[in-house]
Parts: structure tokens; sequence; C-alpha cells
């Protein structure tokens, strides 16, 4: 029992955690867009009212509350470092963080239009008038952290097993890559704030649309990633 309480064993049980709830949160993740939002392509109208109504709001949980453990485990093992570390695990960090505020700022906000739209229809009542804006926000927003997810998982690994050494250029042209990237996933939302109104526009699928475009940038943004902070260092 010693082993518990030490720096080293409460970073075990930390890290032990994150994996559990990074495991659930990424693969939920995939289910939405690898499975479900094909399914749902083909599923007749009354299939889908149902799994709408039954299914995705059970998913749903999951994939939220997963974040939120993976989140809260991730700043403590951080916490217990003390800072300092690869430029990876900052980078692998900043995705993740982005990835849970899409979830609970974007996804989840308008998943329960559409669910609560959906419910509104199988009662016989009109659907809401917004449920078509909401679709497409949450559908880029997820399709944007599924993106987000490869790199991640990518730099999360390499922390531990491969590391660069941190250099704030590199860190600081890997962030504007991302935000870039991000600011396209979540123009949506971003759109409507006055201070960004006169930001280019963005808010494109684009190769997302479907699942080989969608790995197709997934693997050439990981690639890029690496080389900014392997070659800049």
């Amino acid at each position: 029992m010693e082993l518990v309480t030490t720096t080293s064993g409460f970073e075990m049980l930390l890290r032990w955690g994150h994996l559990l709830a990074g495991i659930t949160w990424i693969g939920m993740l995939y289910y939405f867009n690898l499975v479900q939002g094909e399914f749902f392509k083909e599923a007749q109208a009354d299939t889908k009212s149902e799994a709408i109504q039954k299914l995705v709001p059970r998913a749903l949980f999951w994939f939220r509350y997963g974040a939120v453990v993976t989140l809260l485990t991730g700043i403590g093992m951080l916490g217990l470092r003390g800072g300092g570390g690869s430029v990876d695990i900052y980078v692998g960090s900043l995705l993740g963080i982005i990835m849970f505020t899409n979830v609970w700022l974007i996804i989840w906000p308008n998943q329960k239009i559409i669910i609560e739209s959906t419910t509104r229809v199988a009662q016989g009542e009109s659907p809401l008038p917004e449920v078509g804006a909401a679709l497409a926000t949450a559908g880029l927003a997820s399709r944007t952290n599924a993106l987000f997810s490869m790199p991640m998982l990518y730099f999360m690994g390499a922390s531990s097993h491969f590391p660069h050494s941190f250099n704030v250029f590199a860190f600081l042209l890997a962030t504007l890559l991302i935000l870039a990237l991000e600011y396209n996933g979540a123009y949506p939302v971003l759109k409507h704030i006055p201070a960004l109104s006169k930001l280019p526009e963005g808010g494109k699928m684009g190769p997302y649309t479907s699942i080989k475009g969608l790995a197709h940038c997934g693997l050439g943004l990981t690639v890029v990633l690496f080389l900014i902070v392997h070659y800049i260092n």
C-alpha cells in the first residue's frame, strides 16, 4: 500500500484512469463517425428516429463524461510532474483540450437540439426550426475531433516513447496550425461572436465528408505536426 501513497503511485492511478476514460471517449468518437453516422445515411426514418431517442443519448453520456475524466486525469498527471516534459506532451494536451471544448460547447448542445426535435416529431409535433443547423454544426465539430484524435494519440504516446525537447517556436507553429483547423471546425459557433465576424469564412466539411478523406487528413496532419516538432528543434 505504500506505493499508492507515493507520487509515482498516484501518477500510475491517474494514468490508469486516463487510459480507461480516454479509450471510452475516443472509442465513442470513432463509433459516432465510423459506424453510427454511416448507418444513419442508410437507415429508414423510423429506425433512425428510434435510435436518436434511445441509443444516441446513452452513447453521448459515455462520450462526454469520458472526456471529462480524461481531461481531469491528464491535468492531474501534468500537475504531479510540475511542468517540464517534451514538446510532444504539450501538443497532445492542446489537441485534447480543444477536443474537450468541442464536446461540451458544440457537439453536446447541438445534439440536445437534435434529440429534442426528433422526439417532437415522433410525438406528432413539428421539428425544431434550428435542427438543420444543429446537425451540420455537431457533425463538423465531431469530424474535427476525429481529425485531431489521430495526432493527439500519436503525440501522447510519443511523449514517453519518442520525445522531442521543448522548443517554443515549434510549439507555436504547431499551435497556429491546430487553431486554424479548429477555427474551421468551430466556425458555425464562432461566427456569432462580434469580434470574429470579420475573419475569413470557415465551416467547411471538405474532405472530412467521407471516412477515407477524414483518415487521409488525420494522417496528413499527424505527419505535418511531427515534422514541425522533429525538425524545428
